[in-house]
């Protein structure tokens, strides 16, 4: 099972200079944790495959907003361009997610992956990672059917324009930028 880092701090070679806040949220609207990752520099734009057309997700003055609802199956990425648009939502089905003794936010990826924008088409990704993970060994049946009861939950919700994370992206990435250092020459 994959470990990923909310702060991004395992080597991104893409990234030269980048700033990172991370807040817990105890509000009645969402409970769990949400980081904002900006992009000062980078050494060139990420550009991505969606929907038969091709996005730039990474570049000088992007923003990731990531959403970590507390004991969720998953977790949940925006991408901003520089002008503060959303340009794409990026989330991962992923076992559980934890803080480490360093403050570190971590997840366990569970492989499943759902992309999109809000009105537009939906995507499922990696399907055949899940089903090479369980072949291997690398995961067991019962977190095989967590992926897929998970995916299958929040792609309805999405679809029913349901998905309880949409309304609070915003709010939390002008509430990041504001508690964010500055810019390290």
């Amino acid at each position: 099972m994959k470990r990923k880092r909310a702060d991004r701090g395992d080597g991104w070679k893409r990234i030269r200079k980048h700033r990172f806040a991370l807040q817990a949220s105890e509000t009645e609207a969402f409970q769990g944790h949400v980081s904002l990752i900006y992009f000062d520099e980078v050494r060139e734009p990420l550009w991505v495959p969606y929907a038969g057309q091709s996005i730039c997700i990474v570049d000088d003055g992007y923003s990731w907003l990531q959403i970590f609802p507390q004991s969720a199956r998953h977790a949940a990425t925006v991408m901003f361009n520089a002008q503060g648009e959303a340009v794409q939502w990026y989330v991962d089905i992923c076992k559980r997610t934890f803080i480490d003794e360093q403050g570190v936010l971590w997840y366990e990826d569970l492989y499943l992956d759902i992309i999109f924008l809000p009105g537009d088409k939906i995507e499922l990704i990696d399907v055949d990672e899940l089903d090479e993970a369980l072949e291997q060994g690398v995961i067991s049946d019962d977190e095989y059917n967590l992926a897929w009861n998970e995916a299958n939950a929040l792609l309805t919700q999405i679809k029913e324009e349901r998905f309880p994370l949409m309304p609070l992206a915003e709010q939390y990435r002008v509430s990041l930028l504001a508690q964010m250092p500055l810019a390290r020459a």
